[in-house]
C-alpha cells in the first residue's frame, strides 16, 4: 500500500491545537498522528464568514418582518434546513413555513420549545427575541 503524506501545517482555528489523524504503518498497524492543514482552515474560515452573513441578513429580514427567530438561530448555530430538520425531527416543508414571520406567530409553545432544545436556548429567549 502506497503511504499518504499528511499535512503537518498550521492551522490558526483550532488555536494551537492538532486534530489526529489514523493511518495504517508499513504493518498494516493503525497509529495516530497528528495532521493540520491550510486548506482546511480556509474552507472553515469561509464557511463561519457565510454562515456570519447568513445572520446578519436574516436580522435585516426579521426587522421587516419576513422571517422568524428561528432563521436567525438556525444559522447563529451554523445549521442548515436539512440538518435543522433532522434536529426537530420535522419535515423540511414544515420548517420552511416556521421560518416565516406569520408562521412563526401561530406556532404553540410546544413546537417553539422543539426548536429552544435544538439550539440551547429558552423559550422565552425565541419568543422575545428582538433583532
Amino acid at each position: 500500500m502506497e503511504k499518504i503524506e499528511i499535512p503537518q501545517e498550521e492551522n490558526k482555528i483550532l488555536e494551537g491545537q492538532r486534530k489526529v489523524m489514523y493511518v495504517t504503518d508499513e504493518s498494516g498497524h493503525f497509529e495516530r498522528q497528528k495532521y493540520g492543514s491550510s486548506a482546511e482552515e480556509f474552507a472553515t474560515q469561509v464557511a463561519v464568514e457565510e454562515f456570519e452573513q447568513l445572520c446578519k441578513e436574516s436580522l435585516e429580514r426579521i426587522k421587516n418582518n419576513e422571517s422568524s427567530p428561528i432563521e436567525f438561530f438556525m444559522y447563529k448555530n451554523r445549521m442548515d434546513l436539512p440538518t435543522l430538520c433532522s434536529v426537530v425531527g420535522m419535515f423540511a416543508f414544515r420548517v420552511k413555513r416556521h421560518l416565516k414571520m406569520k408562521h412563526f406567530k401561530k406556532l404553540n409553545d410546544k413546537i417553539l420549545q422543539r426548536y429552544c432544545e435544538a439550539f440551547d436556548i429558552r423559550l422565552q429567549e425565541l419568543k422575545e427575541f428582538k433583532a
